[in-house]
Formats: structure tokens, C-alpha cells, sequence
């Protein structure tokens, strides 16, 4: 397809966070719809956040006299810069008086995979890497430590190197989440890291807060309220939470308590995310390109950019996912540990890509370099896959006016949707 008519993405998080231009046919009418958005904090900003917690003392003094400290961070699942806020924490335990040597990282991953060596260095960087013991949860290792019930039932069994230490700080992006409405605080001691009969307790027997919650709606604990039950019985001294802005920057750290602290992020992260849809776009739009990007790692991802298709009465949805990992598991709901589900993996032939074709409104049509198929019809069994751009976008020429008005949203994955007059 010729055509001068371009649209540029941000793409590939951890793998480039490239600027990816994409072609539309002449006339198409292109509409960036961003989130509101943040400026990047400078180092002295970010230091402001550790001299000033929030519902606690300052690291330095609540790790004093401690013999050990736990640093547990999120996988790359989630576009947390770690590795920009990693040598405050570090400075802060050190100065406390905690020996370097027994500091330690924990990827909290819940019942996702264990990162590569190469990737821990990305998370959290490649001097600290090199330098501290950095272990992968493993959610169905044989030595977690058990610390009872909750009342409400449900089992605790919680990392070794977590539960045995002195001192344990979560940090983590907060990011919308269906679950315990956002992510960060808590949710890194359940599921992160948790064994598999706490996490499966979790999902199946608590209800969801829901997508961009705050507080919760209703007398029943739920999702958020649980992980924070178990961060106090396991006794979670502190966190360390990031919003991002568009650039996957750090826009805001907020430090402190795992409660007051998580929910002055959150509502920072909802202003932050927000993203207003005019009715006249919401009507008119032909096609709504969604942007999987911050979250365009992992392939399970996807389903998060789909959030913002209820906001727009119809339109085809196109959706934006390079799926970098190029792995689509889930150990909690693939009912098996990752080695094993490789294993599998490697002994089966791979589904070819089925003829794509443009069918109607109700399914997305996904463009991704390294989405599995098999893994992708098994997720999406209604949608659509595409290798290429140019075929995905000349079929929907096909059918669509030559005016035909796109709305994209460059950061779907995170963005949260009003609709506005």
C-alpha cells in the first residue's frame, strides 16, 4: 500500500521501546486520543518521595537494626522502570545498616514464568544485577513457608526468601487492573509471591474490586482487600510504587505504607491514565486502533486494551500487540509449571495462521509479530490474527468509506476511559 498517511506508536517495552509508523490509505481521517499523562520525575524529585513516606517512617529508619532485607519487584509483565528507582531503595537500606551482601531481590511473578538473566538486568539493571542475588518466585516450589489461614479461609504460603526476612519492600508499577482495581501495593506478596494454593484460593473464591477501583464497592472483601490481609500477616514493612507516563517513565513514586501509600498512587495513576473520549468520536469513529504498548510484552496482555472498546457504539477494533515474549502462559490457569508447559510446547507441531479476513464488528483483528497462533485462537477463539499491516488495513478498505475516521489509542493497555461532551 502507498500512501503518505501515517500514524507513529510507541512499541517492543523492553525490547527497543521503538517508534513504530504505521500506513493508512489517503483520506482516512487519524485521531490520537492520548491519556492525560505526567512529566518524568528528576532524581531529586524521586529522592522528595523517600525523604517524605507516606504513612511511615523513611526506609533508613524503619531498616535500622535489621540483619537482612527483601526487595521484591514485579516481572516484565508490568512496564515498571525498576531499575530507575532501585539505587534509592538500595541507598536507603544501606545507610539503615543492612549488609549489602544480605540484600536481596525476589521477582514476585505470582504463577508467571521465571525471567532470564537477561531480563532481570533489564528490570533492574545491570550493575545491580551483577552485583545481588536475584532469585525468580517459583509458585509451586516445594519449601514455601506456611503461615496459616485467614479467616476467611484461604491458605498463606509465601516465598522463602520473603517470609525469612528482616526487612521486605515491594516495589512495583501501579497499572489499572480488573482485579484489585490497581495494581502495586499488596498484589506483589499475593499472588507475587505466593504459592499455587494461595493464588488459586484468591481468584476463585474472592470478588474482583474491578477495573480502576479505588475503593471498594460493597461490604465483601475482595481481590485487594485479601493480598492486603496477607501483606500484614506475612508483615510487609514498606513499598516503593511507580506510575509511568506514556514514555514508560517514571512520572510518580509513592513510598511508605502498603495501604496509604498505594491509594495516593492510585489516585494519582487515575488522573494520570485518564483519557477522555468526545461523544462525537465515540459515534463517529470507523475504526479504533488500540495500542497494547506499555503492556505489549506478554501476549495475555491484549485483553487489557480491549477495555476501552465498550466506549465506542461502531467501530472495527484493531489491535496492536508485537507479543515480544513470544509465550503465552499463565501457570495459575495453564494448571502446570513453566518447565513442564515448555517441554510440552516444544514436542507439538505449530498451528499454521489461518487465511485473515476481515469479519465483523464484534471481533478484533490483532496484529502481532510473535503471538503464538495456536495460543492466540486458544485465548481469542473469535478474533482475528494478522502478520502484516498492510493486509489487515487494505481489507478494511475494502469495506470501510474512503473518509473513514480512526481513533487510536497509543497506550491502551493503561489507559482509562470517560466519555466526555
Amino acid at each position: 500500500m502507498t500512501s503518505s498517511n501515517y500514524a507513529t506508536l510507541s512499541s517492543r517495552a523492553w525490547y527497543g521501546d521503538i517508534k513504530l509508523e504505521l500506513s493508512f490509505p489517503d483520506g482516512w481521517e487519524i485521531q490520537m486520543l492520548p491519556p492525560r499523562g505526567t512529566s518524568r520525575l528528576s532524581e531529586a524529585e524521586i529522592q522528595t518521595a523517600f525523604d517524605c513516606p507516606i504513612g511511615t517512617a523513611r526506609i533508613v529508619e524503619l531498616a535500622k537494626g535489621k540483619q537482612n532485607a527483601v526487595i521484591i519487584v514485579d516481572d516484565l509483565s508490568r512496564p515498571t522502570p525498576a531499575s530507575d528507582v532501585v539505587p534509592f531503595v538500595l541507598r536507603e537500606l544501606i545507610q539503615a545498616g543492612v549488609p549489602e551482601r544480605e540484600i536481596r531481590f525476589v521477582v514476585g511473578g505470582g504463577s508467571h514464568r521465571g525471567l532470564t538473566d537477561d531480563e532481570i538486568s533489564k528490570k533492574i539493571g545491570t550493575d545491580v544485577a551483577a552485583e545481588y542475588e536475584v532469585v525468580n518466585h517459583d509458585f509451586m516450589a516445594g519449601d514455601l513457608r506456611a503461615l496459616g489461614n485467614l479467616d476467611s479461609g484461604l491458605p498463606i504460603y509465601i516465598n522463602p526468601v520473603v517470609a525469612d526476612a528482616d526487612f521486605k519492600i515491594c516495589l512495583g508499577g501501579i497499572f489499572p487492573h480488573g482485579s484489585v482495581g490497581f495494581g502495586g501495593g499488596a498484589k506483589l506478596i499475593l499472588p507475587g509471591v505466593a504459592g499455587f494454593a494461595s493464588i488459586f484460593y484468591f481468584h476463585e473464591y474472592y470478588p474482583r474490586r474491578g477495573h480502576a477501583i479505588i475503593d471498594r464497592i460493597g461490604d465483601e472483601p475482595d481481590h485487594r482487600d485479601v493480598a492486603e490481609e496477607v501483606a500484614e500477616v506475612l508483615g510487609l514493612d514498606v513499598i516503593v510504587n511507580i506510575v509511568t507516563n506514556s514514555r514508560r517513565e517514571v512520572g510518580g513514586v509513592f513510598v511508605g505504607d502498603f495501604v496509604k501509600a498505594h491509594r495516593v498512587g492510585a489516585r494519582f495513576a487515575l488522573k494520570t491514565y485518564a483519557t477522555h473520549i468526545p461523544e462525537q468520536m465515540r459515534k463517529e469513529t470507523d475504526v479504533l486502533l488500540l495500542n497494547c504498548y506499555p503492556l505489549d510484552w506478554d501476549p495475555i496482555q491484549t485483553g487489557k486494551a480491549l477495555w476501552a472498546r465498550e466506549h465506542f457504539d461502531n467501530a472495527y477494533t484493531v489491535i496492536v500487540n508485537p507479543a515480544t515474549e513470544g509465550v503465552c502462559y499463565h501457570g495459575l490457569f495453564d494448571q502446570i509449571d513453566y518447565p513442564r508447559f515448555a517441554k510440552q510446547n516444544a514436542g507439538q507441531k505449530p498451528m499454521s495462521l489461518p487465511a485473515p479476513k476481515v469479519g465483523s464488528r464484534e471481533q478484533a483483528l490483532v496484529w502481532s509479530d510473535l503471538f503464538p497462533v495456536d495460543a492466540f485462537y486458544k485465548r481469542h477463539p473469535n478474533d482475528i490474527l494478522f502478520r502484516e499491516w498492510d493486509m489487515l488495513i487494505n481489507m478494511l478498505a475494502e469495506t470501510l468509506p474512503q473518509d473513514a475516521k480512526v481513533t487510536i489509542l497509543p497506550c491502551a493497555s493503561t489507559q482509562i476511559f470517560a466519555e466526555s461532551n
